[in-house]
């Protein structure tokens, strides 16, 4: 089954733009955010607002004092009025396509203008356009009802901004040919007419079924799903993966995934996912098996332990010394554990980003919490019969940092550091798990082998660029769900135009540094090394160029830059 993203999907700009200025307050906030009605129209969405502290409220009785929101869809002028003279704060988060055709109506108006707006009467959008229009009003949805419009001297002829294009189409038509003086301007959002034009080319493509993901309650997203019923497509509206079941898609080649105007990518992931997963189930099962225990290792983070391993071999090879099992066998189960035990500290943020990590984790938790606190224990008494008493200590407090990372207490702590980049520095994850992959796979290696040298160390920073780029790219596809739960990582902070370059200048030096030391040390096989920075790259433009994701294929796809790796460190064997 081949699996298709319309190429308009998700969040408009006027969402996302309010999403982002929403999370930022709570993200700051040391006082309740309220807003007048639904912020947009998708309940998960608004759930994981409302446990991170936004309260949804539907009169305003008591407002007084507050910080006030206004939804995206806008609300009616007096409540608008009321809100900026009572409210301690507000802060104004209505669309500025909604603002824009507020403005026109308020404006022809003013002028003695009747005002005639295509679209559902009990939208939310459509009750505040009603108040600014001062000269009488009327909302309809169908052009039969031009015939019943009052007479006027003049008529403005405006739609709700997630209106249906072609249907609006037709009431102009008639609109022309029963008004005089009517002044048309159509006010559908682009993004609304992008979306539905999507679905009807791939109508017409030859799909055989479509999804539409978003809130049952949502304009925008029922009429997609309307254009597909009525076009005889097999059509599935839901809001979560969890709707979508095998048997809705045997026999379907080729299925079309569009989404609403307030459609997070993180559900649009989800819902990718779960139709990756069902196109396996469908076609074989030994396939979908070995599919599934492929998830296991990189979600249980086993691929990642054990490129730890590699890396552990790697630095004692450059360092002219046959690897030693037993520190290899402690990179690895510091990585296991410890990634372990952050994910559980994690597992509310991870049950939004990564729902099928967060079943994982929760199916096997009696199993994965109580082996990787035993591991971390064996790591430390292998470090102490094996190794003397520095590289111990080292391992004993890089281990105790490592544990309590992600513990809430630690987290509430560091929130009253008193220097901004202390808390920074904290809060960027890439930054500490960058160092905590040298210290443990190069710096503790080296000191317990003893055989520091300045090649060796060079490879240190390596393993600290390698790690920064491959946490970020993890990053880049956790972008939507890290926006959402108000994650600061560097893609939500610097954008994905920014990300792109701070890595590719990091790829960039990192490749020029190995040039020097193949060059000066005289060593030719150091340049394969620049082998994962340039994949590393290619995989991250194909990310960003897909845009929505199925998060388990590219996770597996990122994790491949440890083979890249140790396919590069594979001439150590034979200089």
């Amino acid at each position: 089954m081949k699996i298709e993203i319309a190429r308009n999907s998700g969040f408009c700009m006027g969402v996302r733009d309010a999403i982002v200025r929403i999370v930022g307050e709570i993200n700051n906030a040391r006082e309740p955010i309220y807003v007048y009605g639904p912020l947009i129209h998708n309940p998960q969405t608004m759930s994981v607002l409302e446990k991170r502290g936004l309260i949804t409220i539907h009169d305003l009785d008591h407002l007084d004092g507050r910080t006030i929101a206004i939804r995206t869809h806008g609300i009616p002028l007096a409540n608008l009025k009321d809100i900026r003279d009572r409210s301690r704060r507000y802060i104004n988060l209505t669309c500025p396509r909604v603002a824009r055709v507020q403005g026109l109506i308020k404006k022809h108006s003013r002028n003695g203008v009747y005002t005639i707006i295509a679209g559902d009467q009990a939208h939310a959008e459509v009750e505040g356009l009603m108040s600014y229009a001062q000269s009488g009003v009327s909302v309809i949805s169908t052009p039969e009802e031009i015939d019943s419009i009052p007479s006027a001297p003049r008529y403005l002829l405006i739609s709700q901004t997630t209106f249906d294009t072609s249907l609006f189409d037709r009431i102009v038509e008639r609109a022309s040919a029963k008004l005089e003086n009517l002044i048309t301007i159509n006010t559908i959002c682009d993004s609304t007419s992008n979306r539905q034009h999507d679905v009807i080319s791939a109508v017409r493509g030859g799909i055989d079924a479509l999804v539409v993901v978003g809130g049952k309650n949502s304009a925008n997203t029922r009429r997609l799903a309307r254009i597909g019923t009525d076009h005889g497509i097999k059509t599935f509206h839901v809001e979560t993966e969890d709707e979508l079941e095998p048997d809705h898609f045997r026999g379907v080649t080729r299925v079309l995934v569009t989404a609403g105007a307030s459609t997070p990518g993180w559900i649009i992931n989800r819902i990718l996912e779960r139709l990756y997963d069902i196109s396996f189930e469908n076609r074989n099962r030994l396939l979908s098996r070995m599919k599934k225990a492929a998830e296991l290792v990189v979600r249980t983070n086993l691929f990642s332990a054990f490129g730890a391993l590699c890396v552990t071999a790697i630095t004692q090879l450059l360092a002219g010394y046959p690897p030693d099992a037993s520190l290899s066998l402690v990179s690895f189960l510091y990585i296991f554990s410890v990634y372990t035990i952050n994910n559980y500290f994690d597992i509310d943020f991870i049950k939004v980003s990564n729902p099928y990590k967060h079943g994982v984790y929760s199916r096997h938790k009696r199993f994965l919490l109580p082996v990787a606190v035993t591991l971390i224990v064996i790591s430390a008494v292998l470090m102490a019969i094996f190794h003397a008493m520095l590289p111990l200590v080292i391992f004993m407090a890089s281990a105790a940092l490592g544990v309590v990372y992600s513990s809430k207490k630690v987290k509430g702590l560091i929130r009253f550091a008193p220097l901004a980049f202390v808390r920074s520095f904290f809060t960027s994850k890439n930054i500490i798990s960058s160092v905590g992959w040298t210290v443990i796979s190069v710096i503790i290696p080296l000191i317990a082998i003893d055989a520091p040298s300045v090649y060796s160390l060079l490879f240190g920073v390596y393993v600290f660029a390698f790690m920064f780029f491959r946490n970020t790219l993890l990053d880049v596809i956790a972008l939507h769900g890290d926006i959402i739960i108000g994650r600061e990582t560097l893609p939500v902070l610097l954008g994905i135009d920014r990300t792109r370059a701070l890595l590719g200048i990091i790829a960039l030096a990192a490749c020029a540094g190995i040039g020097v030391m193949a060059f000066v040390g005289g060593e030719a096989f150091a340049i394969l090394f620049a082998l994962p920075f340039i994949y590393g790259m290619v995989l991250l433009q194909i990310i960003i160029k897909t845009g929505y994701v199925v998060s388990i294929k590219f996770e597996m796809l990122v994790e491949m830059m440890f083979v890249v790796l140790g396919a590069a460190s594979l001439s150590l064997l034979v200089r």
